[in-house]
């Protein structure tokens, strides 16, 4: 079957060449109405911009914004999970003329004017997603999104799951869920899917609000030991949480995993250098495949399995 063309773009859109190809190359002077019947003949069609044409015809590289809202301003450089994400991108660019540009200001992005190839968001709520998409024209969530934004994201409900099973197993009846933003989606299903365990294993749910930030976390382990002194497990929604409730369980003489077993969930260079037994995800090959997703304008949504990558502070070691 042959690739589609601008003109098959233009004929099912029912508009001019000209006016297909400022959609594309995200020019001004294009009504809203005209630029949906244009993104929606591209999805129709399965239409893939040539990307040397376009760096050609506008006399620049092509540029692929990657989109990272956080409230912390040291955040990019303090997450690792960044640093991986920002890893995968730059890989799945190479030896492409493509540009990358880091956002993380909303008053930095474009609104309906640019000449982007389209957005990867990372951490950004599903609203916002959805206004973005119209601004971009195309983007690739980082994380389930809004019904029409296309995503990439690990089974985070299975991940808690795993997490707490493998507690479980463990010999923990007492095991905590310490959640993330309640406006991520990610947090919400990785907070969900241990309670879910949890309550399926016959056992108390007990959730406490977190925000992927350790101080954060250290804070919530605090109370949560103080309110709650039989606590033996914690399952933290990820390895910045889990790094703070080692901290504070350090701090009250808990011994871990004696006293107390924890999980996390991203399983990068924090696990590695803590023992920390957490739910893997493949975030630089998941990066990589979203980066590609946004060139290619594929309109699909992606779940990658997740695993457990067992050491020594859930009392066992090895991989599950």
């Amino acid at each position: 079957m042959a690739r589609p063309t601008l003109e098959d773009v233009a004929r099912l859109a029912g508009l001019s060449r000209s006016t297909v190809s400022r959609v594309i190359n995200r020019q001004p002077g294009v009504a809203p109405a005209h630029r949906r019947l244009v993104q929606e003949a591209i999805v129709e069609l399965g239409y893939r911009p040539h990307l040397g044409a376009r760096a050609l015809a506008s006399g620049r590289a092509d540029t692929l914004d990657l989109v990272i809202l956080d409230d912390d301003p040291e955040a990019l450089s303090a997450n690792p999970h960044y640093a991986r994400v920002i890893a995968g991108v730059v890989k799945a660019l190479a030896g492409k003329d493509v540009r990358l540009e880091i956002r993380l200001k909303p008053t930095a992005w474009p609104g309906a004017a640019g000449t982007g190839l389209g957005a990867m968001l990372v951490n950004v709520p599903p609203e916002l997603a959805q206004q973005l998409r119209r601004g971009y024209g195309w983007v690739v969530s980082m994380g389930r999104s809004a019904s029409r934004v296309s995503s990439i994201e690990p089974d985070n409900a299975d991940g808690g799951r795993l997490a707490v099973d493998h507690l479980y197993r463990a010999g923990r009846r007492r095991i905590a869920v310490i959640g993330g933003p309640e406006s991520n989606p990610c947090a919400v299903d990785r907070g969900e899917g241990g309670l879910r365990a949890i309550r399926e294993a016959g056992l108390e749910p007990l959730m406490w609000p977190g925000d992927f930030t350790m101080a954060t976390a250290e804070r919530a382990t605090r109370r949560l030991i103080a309110e709650h002194p039989d606590v033996d497990a914690v399952f933290a929604a990820c390895d910045m949480t889990a790094a703070g409730a080692l901290r504070a369980l350090a701090a009250s003489g808990r011994r871990v995993p004696d006293d107390v077993a924890v999980v996390g969930f991203d399983d990068g260079v924090i696990a590695a250098s803590a023992g920390l037994t957490s739910v893997r995800q493949t975030v630089e090959e998941n990066a990589a495949l979203a980066a590609r997703m946004v060139l290619a304008r594929e309109c699909r949504r992606v779940t990658v399995p997740v695993s457990l990558t067992v050491r020594e502070s859930s009392g066992q070691h090895g991989d599950a």
